[in-house]
């Protein structure tokens, strides 16, 4: 079991599940009420509605059948419900009358909204799209394109999302989607600005979930949900926190498996080898998936061998959050939860095997390719108005960036709106506006 060696206060349900929102407002009203709301407002957003035309790994228009990241993200928010719905339970049985039985409701609608929200500040072409922003901007600063003061960028989806739901969803008033600080830590993975991960206390995340200019904003999220504490500017994770990383890590291996086999990149023989190791099944529930087979076909019994899948992978977290309860609470938990479940072997034998069968055919990396290149080239033409805003070209591809004049004096405005601007396109959208403004199709 991977816990942090230091010992801290033993967080409570009752802070934990704070109504409370950055504008001040929804302190005093209903739990179950705040958090629907929550829900629909990352649902109805336009921000989330815009990922069903971005990849999850599959090129776009390969069939219709294959996910995008907004079907991925629903599908990550029904399990990460069916997850916390288990938590309050146990909760409920460490605790005992401690928290109320709404609050088994409200547990739910908060992981299954940051489980729709997790993708959010996602840019076009994924992983792709997030190195290309990077080595466009340091490709800039090593030629002098791009102010010295943001040598330090790199670009993290985690912190984007966080930026979004907390500012530019609502630029006007800076709240974004005003959720809940129970729902907005809930989300946060990893709750450290950058350039302190991997070091000291913030050494247990692999990556940072803050930006520097909504650092603040997570202070008060950190305060209205009593997360302890690690170092100056790092926190504990929110103990739901996990649960949405958990949702995630089933939905993701266990759908891109049978999003390949639908796209004919890997055998029924695959798919099944790896769904069954997976899912641990019994005998019988192998013959049940082969009488599916046998009477509705191929597809169906992958569908069906999915579901049990991740039922069984469901059933493997409750038992492992049994185990880790007190740890989650104190703030003391270091490692997912998948990777100290008791599948924690299979699904990495499973991971790695989908790295080399899956995430390395031909037709993913060349969506890759083709999203880094569109990207790389968007943003190397784009910064040219961070940093000379007043030659004819940079007054030209401000006014197509739709800059705010009044702001677009100040170099961070221009960068940072450079970054929002990329992050926010869909896939087609990035492709289009690559296609008009330099005439030809990436390759």
């Amino acid at each position: 079991m991977k816990s942090a060696d230091v010992t801290m206060a033993h967080m409570n349900w009752e802070q934990l599940l704070t109504c409370e929102r950055l504008s001040g407002y929804g302190g005093n009203g209903s739990r179950r009420s705040a958090f629907n709301s929550d829900y629909g407002r990352v649902l109805y957003s336009s921000a989330f509605r815009r990922l069903q035309d971005k990849t999850q790994v599959f090129p776009l228009g390969r069939n219709d059948y294959v996910r995008t990241r907004l079907t991925h993200s629903l599908e990550v928010a029904n399990v990460g419900r069916a997850l916390a719905q288990e938590l309050a339970e146990i909760a409920m049985e460490h605790d005992g009358q401690v928290i109320h039985p709404l609050l088994y409701t409200a547990m739910g609608d908060i992981v299954a909204t940051a489980c729709l929200a997790h993708d959010i500040g996602n840019p076009p072409f994924g992983h792709s799209g997030e190195t290309a922003i990077d080595e466009a901007v340091a490709e800039a600063l090593a030629a002098g394109n791009c102010p010295d003061e943001f040598a330090a960028f790199r670009f993290e989806g985690n912190a984007q999302g966080f930026r979004l739901l907390t500012r530019t969803c609502d630029p006007i008033r800076g709240l974004g989607l005003d959720l809940t600080a129970a729902t907005l830590g809930a989300f946060t993975k990893y709750p450290c600005p950058p350039g302190l991960q991997k070091q000291g206390a913030a050494a247990r995340y692999k990556k940072f979930g803050i930006g520097e200019q909504e650092l603040s904003s997570f202070v008060g999220v950190a305060a209205s949900c009593g997360l302890p504490a690690l170092a100056e500017n790092v926190w504990a994770r929110h103990p739901l926190a996990f649960l949405m990383e958990a949702a995630d890590d089933v939905s993701y291996i266990i759908a891109d498996m049978e999003d390949a086999y639908i796209s004919r990149i890997i055998s029924y023989d695959d798919v099944m080898g790896q769904l069954t190791k997976l899912g641990r099944f019994e005998p019988a529930t192998v013959e049940s998936i082969e009488r599916e087979r046998v009477r509705s076909g191929c597809t169906a019994a992958v569908r069906y061998a999915r579901a049990r899948a991740v039922g069984a992978c469901i059933s493997a977290l409750r038992l492992t959050m049994e185990q880790v309860y007190t740890h989650m609470m104190s703030g003391s938990l270091t490692a997912s939860l998948m990777s100290v479940s008791p599948m924690a072997k299979e699904y990495k034998e499973v991971q790695d095997w989908s790295v080399r069968h899956i995430y390395s055919h031909e037709s993913v990396l060349k969506i890759e390719i083709t999203g880094f290149n569109v990207i790389k080239s968007l943003m190397d033409l784009f910064l040219k108005w961070v940093n000379a805003p007043h030659s004819a070209v940079g007054r030209k591809i401000g006014a197509v960036l739709h800059a705010d004049p009044t702001q677009s004096g100040e170099v961070a405005y221009r960068f940072t709106h450079v970054i929002d601007y990329i992050s926010g396109m869909t896939d087609s959208y990035a492709l289009q506006t690559y296609s008009t403004l330099f005439g030809n199709r990436p390759m």
